[in-house]
């Protein structure tokens, strides 16, 4: 017995001295992590690949922030490429490339950060999905000053694109990750100018989350798509410290293809709604956005599923993680209060505009009935 045991710590330790070839779960075993489902990709940062970068996976954002991962993928390769099985459902991902190696840990200057812009990503089952990563460099800790006002808090720096300053971004604070941090800021900027400069005064002592953001269609709300600056944070949570102003350099990156062929609610999840979006006189609306919201409340915030803009039938799919009740409804338009002329409507085929889905099923023929919002 004792050879046995002696035999299996000799081939551990080996397996461990020539490197992992496939990805380790943190807490998952086999059966809970069936392989060929979970996420693949490649890492790049400012055009080129990078070798020896990790993805992190974590099952909540408070686990991220704890640097607790469920998963983590082996080193990309020399491509830039990687791959992670996961078990079903929804997962918060990062990837980084750390100076002081492979395990999770604060960052420091020097190493290479990407929070993906679509978290959290839904694994599809039965396959790979692909999500891609470009990483910014961290600069290092910010540098706190003193300022005349003891009793407020600024917080200043410069928005970087490809190490260049970034003109046109908007710099928002939020201080909690409520609605993964898609609902409205505490606080956000003026659109950087050509410097890159972004300043916010009189802030409360806190933690803040620091995100950026630029919509290539000028609009102010959406799914990031390609074009699209985001950028978080590598530092966060950002302490902001009464009588004092905090200087960062915050690297952002521009969503393309390879960062990401879709945002995580178009992905197919094997369970999702669909049918047609019509205005009252059964006519086909397109481009109207589908939606559904996880409790009644349907309004002021950003749905927590939505469609692609429906075809010219006027035909729409929500992609829902998992069974349950949604409360469904369509609008031409996101983000925001619906505004005049806006194509508005919820679903009326129950008194509370909801449906029930089982996970793993397709509900059809769900028609939304929309009109415009006239003064």
């Amino acid at each position: 017995m004792r050879s046995f045991v002696r035999g299996i710590v000799v081939l551990l330790v080996a397996w461990g001295a020539c490197g992992a070839l496939t990805a380790f779960a943190l807490e998952a075993g086999p059966a809970e992590t069936p392989p060929g489902t979970g996420f693949e990709g490649r890492v790049v940062h400012e055009g080129e690949v990078v070798a020896g970068a990790r993805v992190y996976a974590y099952k909540t954002f408070a686990d991220l922030i704890a640097r607790k991962p469920y998963a983590v993928s082996p080193p990309t390769a020399d491509d830039g490429s990687w791959k992670l099985d996961l078990p079903r459902g929804k997962f918060y991902l990062v990837a980084k490339k750390r100076k002081a190696g492979g395990g999770d840990g604060p960052p420091a200057a020097g190493d290479d950060f990407s929070y993906h812009g679509s978290n959290p990503v839904t694994v599809a089952p039965g396959k790979y999905t692909h999500v891609g990563f470009s990483v910014v460099r961290f600069g290092g800790e910010p540098v706190y000053e003193e300022i005349a006002d003891k009793g407020s808090a600024s917080l200043t720096g410069v928005v970087t694109l490809n190490g260049k300053p970034a003109e046109g971004v908007n710099v928002l604070l939020y201080v909690d990750d409520q609605h993964d941090f898609r609902g409205m800021a505490f606080s956000s900027s003026p659109p950087t100018r050509a410097d890159g400069l972004f300043r916010f005064d009189y802030l409360p002592e806190a933690d803040y989350y620091v995100l950026a953001r630029k919509r290539a269609t000028g609009k102010g709300a959406g799914p990031l798509t390609d074009g699209d600056i985001f950028g978080f944070y590598v530092a966060n949570p950002m302490p902001v410290k009464a009588g004092k102003v905090a200087r960062i350099r915050f690297g952002v990156i521009s969503k393309a293809g390879e960062i990401g062929k879709d945002d995580s609610l178009f992905r197919d999840t094997g369970t999702h709604l669909t049918g047609k979006i019509l205005d009252r006189d059964g006519k086909p609306v397109k481009g109207a956005y589908a939606f559904a919201y996880s409790d009644k409340v349907m309004a002021h915030r950003r749905p927590d599923h939505i469609s692609r803009p429906a075809d010219a039938a006027g035909r729409y799919v929500i992609n829902l993680p998992q069974g349950g009740r949604y409360y469904i409804g369509a609008r031409s338009d996101y983000g925001d209060t619906p505004g005049y002329g806006e194509w508005y409507g919820r679903y009326e085929g129950t008194p509370d505009h909801s449906v029930r889905i089982e996970t793993g099923k397709v509900l059809e023929q769900i028609d939304l009935s929309v009109e415009q919002i006239l003064r």
